[in-house]
């Protein structure tokens, strides 16, 4: 009798540690996350309004990084530092009161604060297909350049924000977000690498790249 409860002691420790600590791993924890997205974009007119511009050419890399809190089997909530740099090919047509006034980016970029939540709503073993919400809110920074229209052209460089003088308003800021549908892996027990793609506030992503890491559990 003695042995056969010694081995049900062993049995219960071969086969039921795994699933604790399954368990324990997918508790709810604070965690790091960074991404990037090789390329942004605004393309055409479809966003000019935003701006109060006739057209917009505007794209560039992004970059982000924060903290998370969420499992790993599950979904995640968190709040990041968002950067979006414009490169220099980028272009805004704006109208003013005379004139249409274009400018291209100097040394132009967009830093600010983003609340967001990846919703899994399928799971296949490592994998999760999900969507990534989020919003937030960024300043307009650093400088653009152009050239004054007229007889004699002069050039110029402002501040990124005074480029909208023309228009009647200095814009600072704008508001940022996004909504797109990714796919996580589980690498290891606290590593998840997500691609995903879609809208991305004020423009448009055709692929991001992010990596999220939990800590550690709560005691």
């Amino acid at each position: 009798m003695r042995r056969w409860f010694t081995a049900a002691l062993v049995a219960a420790g071969l086969f039921g540690s795994p699933a604790s600590a399954q368990a324990q791993i997918d508790d709810t924890s604070w965690g790091i996350t960074a991404g990037v997205s090789p390329r942004w974009s605004m393309p055409g007119t479809l966003l000019a309004n935003l701006f109060d511009a006739t057209a917009l050419d505007v794209k560039g890399p992004e970059f982000r990084i924060g903290v998370i809190r969420g499992t790993t089997f599950g979904g995640e909530w968190g709040i990041s530092l968002v950067h979006k740099r414009l490169s220099k090919e980028s272009r805004i047509e704006i109208e003013g009161s005379r004139d249409v006034l274009t400018v291209v980016a100097d040394d132009a970029e967009m830093i600010g604060v983003e609340v967001h939540r990846f919703f899994p709503f399928a799971r296949s073993g490592r994998v999760q297909i999900g969507a990534a919400l989020g919003g937030g809110i960024a300043q307009l920074r650093g400088f653009v350049s152009g050239v004054h229209p007229g007889t004699t052209s002069t050039s110029f460089t402002v501040p990124f924000p005074e480029a909208f003088v023309v228009t009647g308003r200095v814009i600072d800021w704008l508001p940022v977000g996004r909504a797109e549908i990714g796919a996580a892996t589980l690498i290891g027990e606290r590593l998840k690498v997500r691609v995903s793609g879609g809208f991305n506030m004020p423009g448009f992503q055709v692929v991001s790249l992010s990596f999220s890491y939990l800590l550690g559990q709560d005691r």
